[in-house]
């Protein structure tokens, strides 16, 4: 039985990560097994991701990045996702800063026996190990059908009352596509509690941020199932430089 494994990764091994493993091969038995937030040294991460086999692995950071790596600036061009007020922070800024997270994810993996490289998308073809750069802003607008990101992410510019507000917002376009794709999902009490929008009326700081993390591990591993599921809906952005997979617009998709 496949294991989708999804990973919101900090950048720095000693900030929480989420991380949500879903099992199963079908819509019907596709369950949740373990879904947090914590964080997690890079060999232990490793170790544990390595135990599950078959398994797809989707990673929100950069796996791969050298001084070449154009992916990040072409996410945020006017024919890709400029228009949903998408943008990707510049990986090779963030390793001359040391966050070196998802690269040496990508090291320990391929390490393992994991596939990093970026994936062909072409065949239905279970892959026993694969790990895969994705980013979930680019997942919800496509996958929720939405007009532009949701912008749930705190910063200063931003009250908590209204990221609470576009929490509620993620948290039922979440429940939306699960029950959609995946409902035995929704059996899981984590993921019950992280879905309820009542959870996030009171919630700032640290217990913001890991609903945050959860969220977005729970985003990753759903589209590492799609991902296998229906490759043909998906795209790969960049080469071996970096690359993020991402969903393909509705007009470029297979009829259903």
């Amino acid at each position: 039985m496949p294991t989708f494994i999804g990973l919101d990764l900090a950048w720095s091994a000693k900030n929480e990560s989420g991380i949500c493993w879903l099992e199963g091969d079908s819509r019907e038995n596709l369950r949740c097994a373990r879904i947090e937030a914590r964080a997690c040294e890079t060999e232990t991460l490793a170790d544990e991701v390595a135990s599950a086999s078959p398994a797809v692995v989707t990673i929100d950071a950069p796996l791969l990045c050298t001084k070449e790596r154009w992916v990040d600036s072409e996410i945020g061009r006017k024919h890709r996702f400029h228009p949903f007020k998408i943008a990707a922070r510049p990986a090779k800024a963030a390793l001359q800063r040391g966050e070196r997270a998802g690269v040496d994810l990508g090291t320990a993996l391929k390490a393992r026996g994991f596939d990093c490289e970026p994936p062909s998308l072409r065949n239905t073809e279970v892959i026993e190990r694969s790990a895969m750069e994705v980013y979930p802003h680019t997942i919800h607008v496509r996958l929720f059908r939405l007009a532009e990101r949701i912008p749930y992410k705190k910063n200063d510019k931003r009250t908590w009352a209204f990221c609470q507000a576009a929490m509620r917002s993620y948290q039922r376009h979440m429940a939306t596509l699960i029950e959609r794709e995946a409902p035995g999902i929704l059996d899981h009490p984590v993921v019950q509690q992280s879905l309820d929008p009542a959870i996030t009326q009171s919630l700032i700081g640290k217990a913001y941020k890991r609903l945050d993390d959860t969220l977005d591990g729970l985003t990753c591993a759903l589209a590492a199932y799609l991902i296998w599921k229906e490759p043909e809906r998906w795209e790969r952005i960049g080469d071996q430089n970096g690359y993020i997979v991402v969903p393909r617009p509705l007009d470029e998709q297979p009829a259903l």
